[in-house]
């Protein structure tokens, strides 16, 4: 049969044939009445080290463990560098949109200015500058807002430097192997 092929009646039959019946495996009594000599003991017949039954680190499970561990560590800094980046991006851009506004700002006057040498109503240019002064109490907050944004950006900058000297040995000697770990288990009810 193929890989593709899906399996038909027949096939199934062949595989029922070849199947172990329970009638026929003896258990551990049946065997020792048998006179069939014993298994041997944990260690014996191969060449593998004794570790006292427990497995260092590198050959456990906790391996999977550790590898996630670094994955996690290593995951934490480049987040944490990503959003300095998008911190200090959305300043530039807010910047850019505080020059923009207040390029705005100035030709909203100058015009409202030139309007009023026209004889156009005073109310008019009156809301004009008034609206000229809507955008300049705006470029208060978007100065807020960028002088902030940069200042993330530079928390976030402290904060991964911060995470890889406080844990970055931790996360090294976990790589090395060199040491026992204990499981994860025994600190989650901690």
């Amino acid at each position: 049969m193929s890989d593709y092929e899906t399996p038909d009646s027949e096939w199934y039959a062949e595989r029922e044939s070849e199947a172990v019946e329970a009638s026929s495996v003896q258990s551990g009594a049946e065997v020792a009445a048998a006179g069939s000599p014993d298994l041997p003991a944990p260690g014996e017949g191969s060449d593998a080290p004794d570790h006292g039954g427990d497995l260092p680190v590198l050959h456990s499970g906790r391996i999977v463990d550790v590898i996630a561990d670094a994955v996690t560590f290593t995951l934490v800094i480049v987040r944490l560098g990503v959003a300095a980046i998008a911190m200090r991006l959305l300043s530039q851009a807010v910047k850019g949109a505080y020059s923009y506004v207040e390029g705005c700002a100035r030709q909203v006057d100058h015009l409202s200015d030139l309007a009023a040498t026209l004889a156009v109503d005073d109310a008019v240019t009156s809301a004009h500058h008034d609206a000229a002064g809507q955008m300049r109490g705006s470029l208060d907050l978007a100065d807020a807002l960028s002088a902030e944004a940069a200042e993330m950006a530079s928390e976030f900058d402290n904060a991964a430097r911060d995470h890889e000297a406080d844990y970055g040995t931790v996360n090294e000697a976990m790589q090395s192997g060199s040491y026992n770990i204990a499981e994860r288990e025994w600190y989650s009810n901690r």
